[in-house]
């Protein structure tokens, strides 16, 4: 049995899920899922259920019982347990994300790092006057936010409303950190801090076209890895790895740009009730 809790599963996280105007289903006291309705081709609308954390054998046996016509499980990359999910009779789609070992003392990741790409890029930055630190004031969210609505309309990404995003960092399990130059946004990142499972994990960024040029994402990435291994974690979860990606497709250049600061791939799986999940998402 799995006895860890998951950010996901928090109090917190939940609180700003509710409201953000999302349905939360309480499978347990200790665990709760999302309820959605998705269209389908052939099957028309459906209610789901969508959790992330790590359920125990009776929230999987309930959910497995339930009316809904599929939930989706992702249970935490560093603390899942393959057997309680295939004993439920539940199927298995293997999603990749990059975990960076912050065990290391600080000199040793920083070799990890690509000498030729990102810590090149790194020292451009801090020569250039770049300066990260924790968001401060409601302004500055707005500012953020306008960048990152335009990085998700770019990548044809849904963005998270702005209002759960401003939940989550107003309590301990989240941390929004602006790159700036004088007084100028160039680039944003926001965490989320699991203490159950020890890690933090890359939940959102977004960078100007000035940031690009001047290096602001390498320069974000490396000090929220330090940041993490300030507060004492034991891995940082670089946000998602697209295993199927092919070369000249944006995500192949992401993952070759997550690559360059010598992390681990690590499985991250995603649980489903209905066996025909992977052709149905």
């Amino acid at each position: 049995m799995n006895e860890k809790g998951s950010v996901y599963q928090s109090k917190e996280y939940k609180k700003a899920l509710v409201e953000n105007g999302e349905k939360v289903v309480d499978v347990s006291s200790s665990f709760f899922a999302v309820e959605k309705e998705i269209k389908l081709p052939a099957f028309g609308k459906k209610k789901i259920l969508e959790a992330r954390g790590n359920p125990n054998e009776e929230d999987l046996n309930k959910i497995k019982k339930s009316d809904y016509f599929y939930a989706s499980i992702a249970p935490s990359v560093v603390n899942f347990d393959d057997d309680i999910f295939n004993s439920a009779g539940y199927g298995k789609t293997s999603n990749f994300t990059i975990l960076i070992d912050l065990k290391k003392t600080e000199e040793e990741l920083w070799k990890s790092l690509d000498k030729g790409s990102i810590r090149w890029c790194v020292n451009f930055a801090k020569k250039n006057g770049l300066k990260i630190e924790a968001i401060k004031e409601d302004k500055d969210i707005d500012e953020f936010y306008k960048m990152y609505e335009k990085t998700a309309k770019e990548g044809r990404f849904k963005s998270e409303p702005k209002s759960f995003i401003v939940k989550l960092i107003k309590t301990d399990i989240a941390k929004l950190f602006l790159i700036r130059k004088n007084d100028k946004i160039l680039a944003g990142g926001m965490i989320l801090i699991d203490r159950d499972n020890n890690y933090s994990i890359l939940d959102l960024t977004s960078v100007s076209e000035e940031g690009m040029k001047l290096q602001a994402m390498p320069f974000l990435y490396w000090n929220l890895i330090l940041y993490s291994k300030s507060v004492k974690l034991d891995y940082f979860d670089l946000g998602g790895y697209d295993c199927e990606a092919k070369e000249g497709e944006k995500t192949w250049n992401i993952n070759k740009f997550k690559d360059r600061f010598g992390g681990e791939i690590k499985e991250q799986p995603i649980y489903s009730s209905n066996t025909r999940y992977s052709f149905l998402r």
